[in-house]
């Protein structure tokens, strides 16, 4: 017996075929930093499979490769995320920040034996 039903789900994408990293292109920062040993030899090995794979400079690989694991690192971490979305007005200050304004005067109550100030009527003040 035939079913004419659907599966449930999204369809199954096809399976890649090529380096994950070559999506998007994005405006270029020089950023000089260190990397462990062991990172810079997977990092070297990845990005000329990438160069291999796609027919791209060396340059090209690795920097879609070192953009995209950054990009997929920040996505992926909960807690910055959740941090980001604090906003900055309710982030703690740190002890070294400068208090900010002065604090205002403390405003004195009524004294409980007068009576309460009348409103003035701007139509009637000269």
């Amino acid at each position: 017996m035939e079913t004419n039903q659907r599966k449930v789900g999204r369809p199954k994408a096809p399976p890649r075929t090529g380096p994950l990293v070559l999506g998007e292109d994005y405006a270029r920062a020089k950023v000089i930093l260190e990397i462990s040993e062991r990172v810079e030899e997977e990092l070297a090995a990845y990005t000329r499979w990438v160069e291999k794979s796609s027919g791209i400079s060396a340059n090209e690989a690795k920097f879609k490769t070192l953009d995209f694991a950054l990009r997929e690192i920040f996505r992926r971490d909960h807690v910055w995320q959740a941090q980001r979305r604090i906003p900055q007005e309710s982030a703690p200050t740190s002890a070294s920040a400068p208090p900010s304004a002065t604090p205002p005067a403390p405003t004195r109550s009524p004294s409980p034996s007068l009576p309460p100030p009348t409103p003035r009527d701007p139509r009637t003040s000269a």
